[in-house]
């Protein structure tokens, strides 16, 4: 401790160059660390918003395959498994008026898709003689809530005179994901409708499945492939859309590579004023020689000014970032456009984790121009040192 007791005192009574010099490195790390909290917050925010749409519309492990039976109790033999939506999805046309549109149907079980599919509906959710509808496929076709509507699957559909088999059925809901992939593709349909729609039984089952711990996922996946087979096609959110978590993956390591150089470039700073202070204070190093202090002692002096102006940039930065992510995740001040990001507001995660890797990042960019800069009084010379006429 009393290394960092000499090295203060020496910050402390500089003066000058040498002080302002010391203010600029001390904001300069500040706003590296700033502008990295700001950074991962924003992109953890925007992949936590996908991950919620997705799994409030697709669950957490989608399971596909053929052979695969409708009894759902071996999906609840497994441990963690909050509930299974089993569905078939099929291309087809919606019809309304004069106006088309080729959509995916999805056919569910009405009695299960109240309790999985946690999505802003106008209207209500249908029964065994009704449909869903995206929010962009009803805009595009002038559907409304109790609209009647034709629909069709034209796939594997035979018939004697050439006519395609189509149900005339109203619209009891609007789904609004906010995510133009599922409100401009999918209409949910029942499922003694879409029996009757999808006539090719070799049609893929998918069951779709929210679990009780996310952070389980992992081993609920292996107990299911243990359970089903491995010809069983079983997949995470993430699995699925690996490219984008790969791509957000990719753009949050960018983001940080680049403000990392903010740090480094004040820690280079704070290098000059490291030498400014040790050529005001050579005559007190020389004192300290004289004293009984050592090279490596005097180093340490040198290194602990390192640590207490890149310590307060970082503690600076870091308070100023987890403060602006706290107050926008509060009150929501920063707006976004909702019909082009599907959210209102900037979306803010901050963790542990990513205040770890940033506070490294800080101290690593910080300790080399330390050491660089103590290393500079090795050969220093005590009676020459005091002699030092400033």
């Amino acid at each position: 401790m009393r290394f960092f007791f000499i090295a203060n005192r020496f910050l402390n009574s500089n003066k000058g160059t040498g002080k302002l010099t010391g203010m600029v490195s001390i904001i300069g790390i500040a706003t590296g660390c700033f502008a990295l909290i700001i950074s991962v917050s924003v992109l953890n925010g925007f992949k936590s918003q996908i991950n919620k749409k997705v799994k409030n519309f697709e669950g957490d492990i989608k399971i596909s395959g053929n052979g695969l039976s409708d009894d759902l109790s071996i999906f609840y033999e497994v441990d963690n498994i909050k509930i299974v939506s089993p569905n078939r999805e099929r291309r087809g046309v919606i019809i309304n008026g004069s106006k088309k549109k080729v959509v995916t149907f999805k056919e569910i079980d009405i009695d299960i898709v109240k309790d999985f599919y946690t999505i802003p509906i106008i209207g209500h959710y249908p029964n065994n003689k009704q449909v869903l509808v995206g929010y962009d496929i009803a805009s595009r076709l002038g559907i409304k809530v109790g609209d009647d509507i034709i629909i069709s699957s034209p796939l594997d559909q035979k018939t004697v005179l050439g006519f395609l088999p189509s149900k005339k059925l109203e619209v009891s809901g609007i789904f609004y994901s906010k995510v133009l992939d599922y409100d401009n593709k999918f209409v949910f349909i029942p499922k003694n409708i879409g029996s009757k729609l999808f006539t090719n039984k070799n049609q893929i089952k998918n069951f779709d499945i929210k679990i009780k711990n996310p952070k389980k996922i992992i081993a609920v996946k292996e107990d299911l492939i243990k359970s089903l087979g491995e010809n069983i096609k079983v997949e995470s959110w993430e699995e699925r859309y690996s490219t984008l978590v790969k791509a957000m993956n990719m753009e949050k390591l960018g983001s940080m590579i680049v403000l990392s150089l903010i740090i480094l470039v004040a820690s280079f700073n704070m290098m000059a004023t490291l030498s400014l202070i040790t050529i005001k204070k050579i005559k007190d190093i020389g004192i300290l020689r004289i004293l009984g202090f050592s090279v490596n002692d005097t180093q340490k002096i040198l290194f602990a000014q390192a640590i207490i102006i890149g310590g307060k940039g970082t503690v600076s930065g870091i308070l100023f970032g987890v403060g602006f992510v706290i107050f926008q995740k509060v009150s929501g001040f920063i707006k976004l456009p909702g019909d082009i990001y599907a959210m209102d507001n900037l979306p803010m995660v901050f963790s542990i984790f990513d205040m770890v890797i940033i506070i490294l990042i800080s101290l690593i960019l910080i300790t080399v121009p330390g050491l660089f800069s103590a290393r500079k009084v090795t050969n220093l010379k005590p009676i020459e040192a005091i002699k030092w006429v400033k």
